[in-house]
C-alpha cells in the first residue's frame, strides 16, 4: 500500500473515532442502576474545566463524565443508588460554579 493511501486511511479512522466519541452521551445504553444527567455550568476557561474534570470523578457514585467548555455543559453518568442529581449539583457548586440541570431533548 502506498504511503499516501496509508495516511488517508489513518486520517479517516481518526475522524470516525472522534465523531463517535462526541456522540457518546446520546447513544449510551444505561445499565441497571445507572442514571445520567447534563448540567449547564458557568465555566469560562480551561482552568475551570480542568478543576471540574479533576475533582468530580471522586464524588461518590460517579462512573463517567464529560465536560464541554464550548457548550458550558457537564454530562455525568452515575450510580443512582449511591448519589443523585442534587448531590452532584452541590458538588459543582462547592467548586464555585453556578449550575442548573439541562432539560433533555427527545
Amino acid at each position: 500500500m502506498k504511503p499516501k493511501h496509508i495516511f488517508t486511511t489513518l486520517l479517516l479512522g481518526i475522524f470516525c473515532l472522534s465523531f463517535s466519541t462526541q456522540s457518546f452521551a446520546q447513544t449510551r445504553t444505561l445499565k441497571k442502576g445507572e442514571a445520567e444527567v447534563t448540567f449547564s455550568v458557568d465555566i469560562d476557561c480551561a482552568s475551570c474545566q480542568k478543576k471540574i474534570e479533576s475533582k468530580l470523578p471522586f464524588e461518590k457514585g460517579v462512573k463517567d463524565m464529560k465536560v464541554s467548555l464550548e457548550k458550558k455543559e457537564v454530562w455525568i453518568l452515575y450510580q443512582a443508588d449511591r448519589t443523585d442529581k442534587t448531590k452532584l449539583m452541590d458538588a459543582i457548586k462547592k467548586m464555585g460554579h453556578e449550575v442548573s440541570e439541562k432539560s433533555s431533548t427527545i
